[in-house]
Order: structure tokens, then sequence, then C-alpha cells
């Protein structure tokens, strides 16, 4: 099976070869203990700083390797073609990191990145809300001034937030504003780490803020709420909203990469079974019910290439970004789902992977962005143009 990027130059190609044999060696042996909660994640994650991969995108002197988008997302498929949630697990802990530089926030707060590139610390991205899934007009998470010592105040609450049980250094979006907290400071309270359908091992959290004081160096931009004549507060919604478009586009790519590579491997696993399966005195690949199934996943999977790769190649068009998500998500679920049926019985079973691709990946057609809001976004452009 083809990799998901092509016309690689041969830095790019080299990386590959690299971080392919790092994740054979270093991950897959422990996929099985992380799925049956005998590993933490980060047991494997936190190695990664050593070899610069977990800040791969980021300055040197951070503990990154200053690589480029291309050769992160290379890691992604590398990661996720083995486990899942470590690549999830992995991407979303750098990201408070990639806030700090977008707002150049980077002299007083330069030592979050390198504590998180290096793995010495855990981060996680706190923007969903039980009341603000999808609509996130709703939030009402929301910082304060607290005049007498120029820190903000911080209330709310965040859930389905990975790594967010477990986090040391939070990004917390509120309807103003956003800073970096940390999970050390009063007020910080964990109510929950769900448990899952798929995705075993991730620490997904549902997190409170009570009165959380934030001091002024940690904030990366906060916008003060006004008053009406009634006392409600007024405005501020749309601030956090637009301040993530920038960052949307990348993760949408990212989390398609990451899926496309479990659909990757699952067709692989099916095409080793159906060759070696035998019913009727022949392989069950001679079958047309099986070897069409095959076809039809196969061409699914190149088409999530081309179109993946050209969103990347346009990583500011929100509306191809979009789209590749949309389709590279619910396909990749598909080709899993086909992948056990391939296989009959002993699919649905431990036996063999097909079963935890298939609940695994169905996350990713909900977080990121739901089915429903991609052909939201996407019709929008359509009309638009």
């Amino acid at each position: 099976m083809n990799r998901i990027f092509s016309n690689l130059d041969q830095n790019e190609l080299d990386f590959q070869s690299e971080v392919t044999e790092y994740c054979a060696n270093e991950i897959e042996p422990h996929v099985e203990n992380i799925e049956q909660g005998k590993m933490d994640i980060f047991d494997v994650i936190k190695p990664m700083g050593k070899k610069r991969y977990i800040g791969t995108s980021y300055p040197e002197e951070y503990g990154g390797l200053n690589k480029s988008l291309k050769h992160e997302l290379i890691l992604d498929e590398a990661i996720s073609y083995h486990s899942l949630p470590v690549g999830l697990s992995r991407w979303c802990s750098i990201y408070p990191a990639s806030l700090i530089l977008n707002f150049n926030k980077t002299e007083k707060l330069g030592k979050y990145i390198e504590s998180l590139c290096k793995g010495e610390k855990i981060g996680c991205f706190c923007f969903t809300e039980p009341d603000a899934g999808s609509d996130l007009s709703r939030m009402k998470t929301i910082y304060e001034k607290d005049e007498a010592n120029s820190e903000l105040i911080l209330n709310g609450e965040k859930r389905f937030i990975t790594n967010g049980s477990i986090a040391d250094i939070l990004v917390v979006y509120g309807r103003n504003g956003a800073c970096i907290v940390e999970s050390k400071w009063q007020g910080v309270e964990v109510i929950e780490e769900y448990k899952l359908m798929g995705l075993h091992g991730l620490h997904l959290g549902h997190l409170k803020f009570n009165n959380v004081h934030i001091p002024q160096e940690n904030v990366l931009f906060y916008q003060e709420i006004a008053t009406d004549s009634t006392g409600k507060k007024k405005g501020g919604k749309t601030l956090a909203i637009s301040s993530m478009q920038q960052f949307l586009s990348v993760e949408r790519v990212t989390l398609s990469v990451q899926t496309l590579s479990v659909a990757r491997r699952a067709i692989e696993v099916a095409i080793d079974y159906s060759r070696e399966r035998e019913q009727f005195k022949k392989s069950i690949s001679e079958f047309e019910g099986i070897s069409f199934k095959i076809a039809h996943m196969v061409t699914n999977y190149e088409a999530g290439r081309a179109l993946l790769e050209k969103a990347v190649n346009n990583i500011n068009d929100g509306y191809l970004a979009a789209m590749a998500k949309l389709f590279v998500c619910q396909n990749s679920y598909k080709i899993c789902d086909e992948a056990i049926q391939i296989l009959g019985g002993i699919g649905y079973t431990n036996k063999y992977p097909v079963e935890r691709y298939a609940r695994d990946v169905r996350l990713y057609r909900i977080g990121g962005g739901t089915d429903e809001i991609m052909q939201y976004i996407i019709q929008k452009g359509v009309y638009r143009k």
C-alpha cells in the first residue's frame, strides 16, 4: 500500500524512513499493553522527546527539530499506523506550544514550550464545553479582571479534553480570552476521566475551573466583556472562535492523516487474510464478494490520499480541509468495518486488530468537527463560490 504522501524530497524520505523504523521498534511492541491498560500511554510518548519527535516542527532551541508541517504529518502517519491513541495524545500534548508561538509569547512562556517538546510535561487544549460542542457561541467559560493584582480570574468547565485528566500545562479558551494554566494551581479540578469505546489508553478528561488566578504573563489574549444596563454580560463570544480559525485547517488535516494511516493498515490486514484464508478449496481472495470489497477499500483510500494531499498543499483553505476530513474520516471507518467483514467472525475478536481499528477511528467523525459541521462548512464554500 502506498504511504499517504507522494513526491517527497530526499530530506522528507529520509525522515520517513527514520520515524517508520522508530515507531516499529518503540511503539508497536507496547500497543497491546496500552490497549489493556497495563502501560500508560505517556510511557511511550515521553521518550520521543529525546529524539525531538514530540516537537518535530518546533524550534531547535526548545527541543524541537525545526521541521515543516509535512514532516510533522509524516510522523503522525508513522505513529498512528501502530497506535492511534499514541498519535492523538502526542499531537494534543504539544498543542499549547503552538499557541504560545503564534501569539508571540515566547519571551515569558518559552519555558513551557521546552518542557513540552522534551516530554518533561504533558499538555492539553481546552475548548469544548458541556453546553458548547459544535455550537461554540454557547461557550460559558469566562475570564474576568482582578483589579487588585492585575491578574485574570478563570471560571468554567471543559470536557472531552485529550490528556485533560493528567496534563500539567493547559491552554484554556474562554469566550473572551485564552491563557496558559498549570494544573497544579488552586481551583483546577479534574471531575472525570471518560471510559471510551475505542482509543484505549487515551486520557480524556472533564475539568472545572473555580476562580483560578492567572498571572498576566500567562495571558495569550484577553478582551474585557461589556455589561449592559441590566447587568448582563454581552459580547466576546466570537473572539475565541475567530482566533481559532487559523488552527482548524491544520487540526483537520492532522486528524485525517492519523485516521487514514489506520485505514491503510486495516486494508493490509484484510488483503493478507483474504490470501491466506481458504474456503471451498480456494483462497477467499478469489471470490468477487471479497475481492470487490478490497477494490472499493483501496479506491477510497487512494481518493482520500489525493484529497488530503491537496488540502495539505493548500493548508490555508478551510474548505478543502473540511472536505478532506469528511471524506477521509467517513471512509476510514467504512474501510475498517469492511476489514472486519472480510475476516468474518475472527475479525470481531481481539485475535486480529481490525476490531480495534474500527473502534479507534470512529471518534474521528465526531472530534475536531463532526461530519455534519464539515458538510455545513463545505456547502458554505460551494455557494460562496
